[in-house]
């Protein structure tokens, strides 16, 4: 009897027979070529175990570090000068795209200013001039009435200059009531023809909170990220009671008021010739399970061009591909979003995806095989150097610039990719960095057909770090009803960031302005309104 064992020490197979069956050979050339055959295979099969398990330990022990750097590690992505100074000259032998006389310039000027930043002695700090629109309040300080008749001539002393120190106070944030008086009047003699006063309309229907308390709940939760609960206690410490159902209602209500300029804003993003989106987790109440009441939904983020300048949110309950097929209805221009397969149902030939998020794999890899990974690493510097060269060109000069100097890049980029996939393990760092780029290849370069397409995601991605923030500290939203209020505060507060205004007097203007109903949609959205309230 022939028994296939694994040596303990070396992991290899050896063919043994046993001491009690004597080893049996066929005597007919065919059956002894059969047993040939059923032996290799198994012997292949052991192999490909062993192969896929130091794989698979391969795998995990990247994994551990991985997360072990999240927890503890740096979360800087950048790359250290001096690493990359060591495929300069690879790179430069490569395309030629170096200019050696320009780099050596660059080099003294370099080290020029870096000799004067040297020389230069920094202060402590120093101190800013506050802004003139901080309201102000002057205290003169004069001598005393003694001092001011001169000893030698007895004259009286004139001024001849000023000292003034800024100091920055700070005064609580005060409440205030506003106590509505509707006056009544009738004919006394005949006791008939009341007539009254006539109070404006407001969003709530005369509900208690006026205008400018809702904004700032909005402002507060949304841009600050404070929660419904921590604001209620920051109230009470001003003696005011402002129970957090209450907010929670009165945000309701306004969000409600302020739906047709989120329409609005969802109907003009989808103009945009270039869209963004991104999606993360944030979680909700689930009134309908019985026992786990927290449920994962995700946040669906779109961020328009320049023309279109709106962030909007879009929280949903799952992250299906049917939450985006529905919000980007009638879009027919480029999308670019991160990689992620529940947009792969749009035309490929309009979708771009991030390099920032391709790059990541290689920079993570970087920490098991230097070489490689820090030569693609290298690459990607040299590709971002080039777009910071074309930046606030016209978008035809910068096409230009990047068919001839990306492309040449990322052509030598595939081609080494291409060649370390078939040695690389498939799951481990630089394997899965590699199959991820190979997959998405035409969509990662598809910021090279145009000038006026981006080459990553970042923007999008800032705007869904408010939500990152705010999760943290809201821990969850109130319930499914809730999401479409989040959604619409959410993007009017962070539109307003986007173009520098603040939140807080928008919000309060448009509430105040949406009571009256009679008003035109399009001049209460937040870039519109920035044009009939420019900053002084």
């Amino acid at each position: 009897m022939v028994e296939l064992s694994s040596s303990p020490h070396n992991g290899y197979l050896s063919l043994q027979s046993t001491e009690l069956e004597p080893l049996e050979l066929p005597t007919e050339l065919d059956a002894c070529h059969r047993m040939i055959a059923e032996l290799k295979a198994l012997i292949e099969s052991k192999d490909g175990e062993l192969k896929n398990r130091d794989e698979d330990i391969v795998y995990l022990k990247q994994r551990l570090q991985e997360f072990l750097r999240e927890k503890h590690g740096r979360s800087t992505e950048k790359v250290s000068p001096e690493q990359l100074s060591l495929f300069k000259e690879q790179i430069a032998e490569m395309f030629g795209l170096v200019d050696e006389t320009k780099d050596s310039e660059l080099a003294e000027d370099g080290g020029e200013e870096q000799a004067e930043s040297k020389g230069k002695v920094r202060g402590g700090g120093g101190r800013n001039r506050v802004g003139p629109k901080t309201k102000r309040e002057r205290r003169d300080y004069f001598p005393e009435e003694s001092e001011m008749i001169c000893d030698c001539c007895g004259e009286r002393k004139v001024e001849i200059g000023v000292e003034i120190l800024e100091q920055l106070d700070y005064i609580p944030a005060s409440f205030k009531v506003i106590e509505h008086v509707t006056h009544k009047f009738a004919c006394h003699p005949c006791q008939e023809g009341v007539v009254e006063g006539k109070r404006p309309k407001q969003i709530h229907n005369g509900g208690k909170p006026a205008e400018g308390l809702i904004a700032q709940i909005s402002t507060a939760k949304y841009s600050d990220h404070l929660p419904l609960y921590r604001q209620e206690q920051i109230y009470d410490r001003e003696g005011v009671n402002v129970p957090r159902s209450s907010m929670g209602r009165w945000l309701d209500q306004s969000a409600q008021a302020a739906k047709p300029i989120y329409e609005r804003m969802h109907e003009l993003i989808l103009e945009s010739q270039v869209l963004q989106a991104d999606e993360s987790p944030v979680k909700f109440i689930d009134k309908t399970r019985v026992l786990k009441k927290i449920k994962q939904g995700y946040v669906w983020s779109y961020y328009g061009d320049a023309e279109h300048p709106y962030t909007i949110y879009d929280l949903q309950p799952d992250r299906c591909a049917e939450r985006p097929k529905v919000f980007l209805r009638g879009y027919h221009n480029f999308l670019y979003t991160d990689g992620y397969g529940g947009y792969n149902w749009y035309p490929e030939e309009l979708s771009g995806n991030c390099r920032v998020h391709d790059r990541r794999g290689y920079e993570k890899a970087q920490k098991y095989d230097k070489a490689k990974a820090g030569a693609i690493m290298a690459l990607y510097t040299k590709l971002y150097e080039i777009e910071s060269r074309a930046k606030g060109l016209s978008h035809l000069e910068i096409a230009a610039i990047r068919q001839k100097e990306s492309v040449p890049v990322l052509e030598h980029m595939k081609s080494l990719i291409t060649q370390w996939q078939v040695t690389t393990p498939p799951k481990s760092t630089l394997g899965m960095a590699i199959n991820y780029s190979l997959a998405r290849w035409g969509k990662l370069c598809r910021f090279l057909e145009h000038g006026f397409l981006p080459i990553d995601t970042n923007l999008v991605e800032n705007s869904i770090r408010p939500v990152a923030l705010g999760r943290n500290n809201w821990l969850h939203i109130g319930g499914e009803d809730a999401l479409e209020t989040a959604s619409i505060h959410a993007s009017l507060v962070n539109t307003c960031k986007r173009l520098g205004l603040n939140p807080f007097l928008y919000l309060r203007d448009i509430f105040i302005r949406l009571g009256r109903e009679d008003v035109c949609i399009d001049d209460l959205l937040p870039d519109r309104w920035q044009l009939q309230n420019p900053i002084d």
